[in-house]
């Protein structure tokens, strides 16, 4: 079956481009393949088909049949992507399961590395590294999390979180 990711902003000459792969992100990468291989799978097939902007989209269904899983175990694979900050994802389309996924430049990226983090609209997270231990994801930390958690917000000093 033919790989679900679309391109958001086609270029002819993008079809030339690589992606290149960081080795500094090759242990988490590592440790998220270990935890859930089918992670590791949406990844690449995202990473596959991101255009030069680290973005692409996909019809979650398509992606369910592509890689012949259930709904549930997609939700948990791309929790664990989010959860190390390999992705982030925003829903364009309620009603056609249609999703935008942006690729980490501290992960991969298509063109130069170091023109993709100085963008504004690049994802660029450091990896969990608490998040692992003895180089594996620990399974406790992971049940915590929450998709729409917010980490960074704090309580001010009057009490009341930030927006």
């Amino acid at each position: 079956m033919k790989n679900p990711f679309n391109s958001i902003t086609f270029n002819k000459l993008e079809k030339n481009f690589y992606a290149q792969i960081l080795t500094s992100a090759m242990p988490y990468y590592i440790a998220v393949v270990g935890f859930d291989k089918v992670a590791g799978q949406i990844l690449m097939a995202a990473v596959e088909n991101m255009d030069r902007f680290n973005e692409c989209k996909v019809n979650l269904h398509d992606l369910d049949k592509y890689l012949d899983v259930s709904e549930n175990t997609r939700k948990k694979s791309l929790n664990v992507l989010r959860y190390m900050n390999f992705i982030e994802t925003k829903n364009s389309n309620r009603t056609g399961g249609e999703t935008t996924f942006k690729v980490n430049v501290q992960f991969a990226c298509k063109g130069s590395i170091e023109e993709k983090m100085k963008m504004a609209s690049a994802l660029n997270k450091s990896f969990r590294s608490a998040a692992l231990v003895n180089g594996q994801i620990c399974k406790e930390k992971f049940k915590k999390y929450k998709q729409f958690n917010n980490d960074m917000k704090q309580e001010g000093v009057d009490g009341l979180i930030p927006f």
